[in-house]
Order: structure tokens, then C-alpha cells, then sequence
């Protein structure tokens, strides 16, 4: 889930912590050496979180599955419980109240603006990017209850029945067959329809896999800065493999296609672990965006995040799918060097 940057500190790390005993590998020290506070502060928090019922103490740790479904309820639950995010959904939806505490109004603000948003008690909702605004949504409603898609397609089209439609550029959509294709198969109005097959897209991924070919084989503006940032990338990396090549340029092709849509780099990171980044995803970062007008307002911090995450699920890929021990060697030997820079 993305929301995590959201909640508070304490409950972060709760929500950091219940993923590593999941695992049921790690010892406590180890727990507090991956989340960076200590051992006491490790031992405390799972103590709370057995006292709430989200963790079992036997010879070892383990989530208590008693009366849960799984691991992703618990975390739904857990992150339910803290109280900026509360006050987050409420904004989210509208409900935003002109009462709000004035502190933990500001609070909530000092995360939005990773997500150039704000929460306004004016209007009771969120400023910023209706557009991405509309995807939190969704993805709220994909994260936090149990809707068949077409449920939840429906249930924003009735919610945003009377808001207007949202600006979107048509040079997104090089080719609408596969456009009017999903608002037939899901019978949509028109409207909202674009975010609502961003949004899908992005769970099948083979359709997004055809939705970068169709923009390469119409040569889009969109398809040709992806080019030209691989380009860039591939002199430090030696690709050597098709599925690690592919899989790269269709995750950056997501990046790409997100920054179009105006989404801030953070929505993309969120979808992995915060992790290190070294100085040479800096370096390269930079030079993407000296090249690149399209990233001109990425900061360099995020936009090396994100090249490296690229890298990484692709490497995995590669790797995963590997015919033999020899491909899998040579994938390694070729992008180790990169890989251990960290």
C-alpha cells in the first residue's frame, strides 16, 4: 500500500515492524537494526501491538491471525487507528471539518506536500491536482474494501456524478480502440473514464505492457523521451539480457506516463520500501534531468529513487525468469557492479 507515509512515526514503524514478523526470520535485534531505533524501542512496540491483538508472543513473534484474515487486513486496521490518517481520509473525501485542530491540520500538511497536495478546511477536501486526487481515491477504494472493479468504477462515478471533467491530454491515448474497448466492457460514461483505465492499467500489467507498444509503434513524444532517458541510463549499464532490457523500459514508460499525468515522483516510490541511494543514481539522475525537460521539476532525490527502484524490479525480473543458472550468472556479473554501488 502507499499510505504509510502518512501516518505518524509511531505507527510507521508499527506498520514496518508487523511486516518484518511476518517474515518470521528476523530476531528483535535485527528488527531494530531494519527500522533504525533500538532494541528497547523494538520490544515496546511489540508489546502494544500485542496488547491490540496484532502480534503473538511463543517462542517467537508472530501476527496473530486469530479472528484476521490476513496480513494485508492487519495492516489495513493497524493504519486505520492513527489519527493523521484519519484525518487524511476525511479530507480525502470531502469531509474535511473547519473545526479541525490547527496543529494536527499542519501536520497532515507537512506529508501532503510530497504529493503537492493540501488539505484546506475551507472546502473540507484536498487542493492540488484534481487528477491525482481522483487516483487516490480509487486507490483508496481498491486498498480498504472489498469491491469487484466494476463496483468500484461505479461507485466514482456516482460519487463524482456532478464534478467536472478532468483535463486530460490526448496525446496519451495515440490509439482509443483499447479506451473504448474497457468503457464498453465495464459500461462507463465517457467522463471519467481515462483515469479510471490509468488506474486498471496498472493492475495488469500486460495490458500496460501493449499500452507502451501501441505508443511505440505510433513513435509518441512519450515514447521517444523514454527512449532517449534509456539511452542515457544504458551507457552506465550493460543490458546483456532482453527480459531485463523490456522490463526496464516499460517500468520507465510507467514513471514517464505518471509525470504526464502530473503525479508527483513520491506516488511512484511509494509502491516499494524506502531504501539507500547511492551517489551514482545521483549522478545519473542528474543528467536525466539535464537532458529531459519533461523532468525539470522532479527533485533529483526522488527521481534517483525512482531510477533505482526501476532497476531493481527489473534485475529481479530478469533473474526470476531466467532459463538456466548460466543466464542467471551472466545477469548478475553484468549488473553487480552497478547493483553493489550502494
Amino acid at each position: 500500500m502507499i499510505w504509510q507515509f502518512i501516518a505518524r512515526k509511531k505507527c510507521q514503524r508499527q506498520l514496518e515492524l508487523i511486516g518484518l514478523v511476518k517474515e518470521e526470520m528476523y530476531t528483535v535485534t535485527e528488527m531494530a537494526k531494519q527500522i533504525k531505533v533500538s532494541r528497547r524501542t523494538i520490544l515496546r512496540y511489540l508489546k502494544d501491538l500485542q496488547q491490540k491483538g496484532y502480534v503473538i508472543k511463543e517462542r517467537e513473534w508472530h501476527l496473530n491471525y486469530q479472528n484476521k484474515k490476513s496480513y494485508s487486513e492487519l495492516y489495513r486496521m493497524l493504519l486505520m487507528t492513527d489519527p493523521r490518517f484519519q484525518l487524511f481520509r476525511q479530507f480525502l473525501w470531502g469531509q474535511g471539518s473547519e473545526t479541525v485542530n490547527y496543529s494536527k491540520l499542519k501536520e497532515l500538511n507537512r506529508q501532503l506536500i510530497y504529493l503537492n497536495l493540501s488539505a484546506d478546511c475551507k472546502i473540507g477536501g484536498l487542493l492540488g491536482e484534481s487528477g491525482l486526487i481522483f487516483l487516490l481515491q480509487l486507490r483508496y477504494l481498491r486498498d480498504f474494501y472489498y469491491f469487484e472493479e466494476a463496483e468500484i468504477f461505479q461507485q466514482m462515478e456516482q460519487y463524482h456524478q456532478r464534478s467536472p471533467m478532468i483535463p486530460i491530454s490526448k496525446e496519451l491515448f495515440p490509439d482509443d480502440k483499447s479506451l473504448q474497448a474497457f468503457i464498453e466492457k465495464f459500461e462507463l460514461q465517457s467522463k471519467f473514464a481515462p483515469y479510471f483505465y490509468f488506474d486498471y492499467m496498472r493492475y495488469h500489467f500486460q495490458i500496460f505492457v501493449d499500452f507502451y507498444h501501441c505508443h511505440k509503434s505510433y513513435q509518441t513524444n512519450l515514447y521517444h523521451e523514454v527512449k532517449q532517458a534509456g539511452k542515457i541510463i544504458g551507457e552506465v549499464i550493460n543490458w546483456k539480457n532482453e527480459v531485463l532490457e523490456n522490463t526496464f523500459y516499460v517500468k520507465l514508460f510507467d514513471l514517464f506516463f505518471g509525470i504526464h499525468q502530473g503525479l508527483p515522483l513520491t506516488v511512484f516510490n511509494l509502491k516499494w520500501q524506502k531504501s539507500v541511494v547511492s551517489e551514482n543514481y545521483y549522478h545519473l539522475s542528474k543528467e536525466l534531468k539535464r537532458q529531459l525537460p519533461l523532468l525539470n521539476n522532479c527533485r533529483v532525490d526522488e527521481l534517483a529513487l525512482a531510477v533505482k527502484n526501476i532497476l531493481f524490479v527489473s534485475h529481479y525480473t530478469a533473474l526470476t525468469t531466467a532459463p538456466n543458472l548460466e543466464s542467471s550468472l551472466l545477469i548478475q556479473e553484468k549488473f553487480q557492479p552497478f547493483l553493489l554501488s550502494d
